[in-house]
């Protein structure tokens, strides 16, 4: 073990911290690749490391059981992890882990119950607007809203909800929900990310509306009838509606045909190659896959 073993771990969250409070000027669907990427990899990179660490300890422990690990999981060298390490990262790995998996309970269930409610009109004077992702999923509308918005503003609604069901924003939300479950410093990246989200849907609303101070006023409208809502399915009215109104009112985002793609491949590059070294996947890659296809 040496202190390349925990480059990563010192890297991605660093990265996430400066993201998480850096605004980017980018059009926030460009934004919320890179936040979702940034935020998924810290997050494995944060456990894989964890995992990896755990098991060279436990290995330390009964040196005995060593021939039972894959290669590619224990460290180059043959030094024992020492306690004040292993057990740390035991313990710290166990309680990520946990809490990885409860989130995903969460919000497996909080989508069951959508789902089953997109059936017809919530029963609520609040007017809510959800999008359901899924193949029994939709835009769930509630009969306050249905009974309260005129017919251009249910339209403002119904595509911005129809955006987030076509870009599927509930697994950009997922990461940024598993970063601030595993690595709860972090969770200015999440609530970043959740913005940029929206702004990418208010983005494809205006657009298809073709009025930024319609879709503004209507957004307003819905944020002060009804309190923020949680869950895996993104709320009309939910995150950042100040800045979300004061964008639109405002001139509109470039679409970054170059800068976007070029930050978000370098981004990856970064982020999917300091993963990579967290999993060890190049000592597997060398282990496992190159001596099949040589024999092959």
């Amino acid at each position: 073990m040496n202190w390349f073993t925990f480059l990563p771990l010192a890297v991605m969250p660093a990265l996430s911290m400066v993201l998480g409070r850096v605004p980017l000027p980018l059009h926030p669907s460009w934004s919320a690749r890179l936040l979702a990427m940034t935020a998924a990899m810290t997050a494995v990179a944060a456990l894989g490391t964890g995992v990896f660490v755990s098991i060279n300890y436990a290995a330390s422990l009964a040196p005995s059981a060593i021939a039972h690990v894959p290669e590619w999981a224990l460290f180059g060298d043959d030094r024992p992890v020492p306690g004040a390490v292993g057990v740390p990262a035991a313990l710290l790995t166990a309680a990520g882990l946990a809490l990885a998996g409860r989130t995903a309970a969460r919000w497996a269930s909080e989508l069951r119950t959508a789902r089953a409610q997109a059936r017809e009109p919530l029963d609520t004077d609040v007017p809510i607007a959800v999008a359901v992702p899924g193949r029994h999923g939709g835009v769930l509308l509630s009969r306050g809203m249905l009974g309260t918005f005129t017919a251009g503003e249910l339209h403002v609604v119904l595509q911005h909800e129809t955006s987030h069901l076509r870009h599927r924003h509930h697994r950009y939300a997922a990461s940024g929900a598993l970063l601030a479950a595993v690595l709860p410093p972090l969770r200015p990246l999440d609530e970043r990310l959740r913005l940029a989200v929206e702004r990418w849907a208010d983005e494809d609303a205006a657009e298809a509306v073709g009025d930024r101070a319609y879709v503004a006023r209507t957004i307003a409208k819905a944020a002060l009838a009804h309190p923020r809502t949680a869950g895996p399915a993104a709320a009309f009215a939910e995150s950042g509606v100040v800045q979300r109104v004061e964008a639109l009112l405002g001139t509109p985002p470039a679409r970054n045909a170059v800068t976007g793609p070029l930050l978000f491949t370098g981004n990856g590059f970064l982020t999917g190659s300091l993963t990579a070294t967290t999993l060890q996947l190049d000592h597997a890659l060398a282990s496992f896959l190159l001596p099949l296809l040589a024999a092959g």
